[in-house]
């Protein structure tokens, strides 16, 4: 029990000072929900992707997106973003206390993501758009 405290203390520290390195407020980054939010905000410059978290199937694609993302705005890879969803309280400490500064999240988000591909394709086929039938 005093483990898991500790271990929890230990989190909440880290997502505070991570959130510091992000130029937030470090309160943001420990309020349940919000810190999301925030994520989603500083990542993708919309907040309100956190909602997609709550569709089913994808929200498991969209939560290992996130966290890749996250590392790679501070300057780490895949693997360390894998890192951040299996063991996030080893993880976030080392972005909290290493030596990683945090770089503008919104270069993370390079490739479109699924839902706004699908999205653009709808809208490009009720509008009657079609890329093979492009006059030249």
């Amino acid at each position: 029990m005093i483990l898991e405290l500790i271990i929890g203390i230990l989190t909440l520290v880290a997502e505070w000072m991570i959130f510091k390195k992000m130029g937030r407020q470090g309160w943001e980054g420990i309020v349940p929900f919000y810190n999301t939010y925030v994520l989603c905000q500083e990542l993708y410059g919309n907040g309100w992707k956190f909602l997609l978290l709550l569709i089913p199937i994808y929200n498991i694609y969209f939560v290992i997106k996130m966290n890749i993302d996250w590392a790679k705005a501070f300057n780490q890879g895949a693997g360390f973003g894998i890192g951040l969803l299996l063991l996030p309280f080893i993880f976030q400490l080392i972005l909290a206390f290493g030596g990683e500064q945090y770089r503008d999240g919104s270069y993370t988000n390079t490739q479109p993501d699924m839902v706004e591909n699908v999205v653009n394709k709808a809208k490009d086929a009720v509008s009657g758009n079609r890329d093979d039938h492009k006059e030249q």
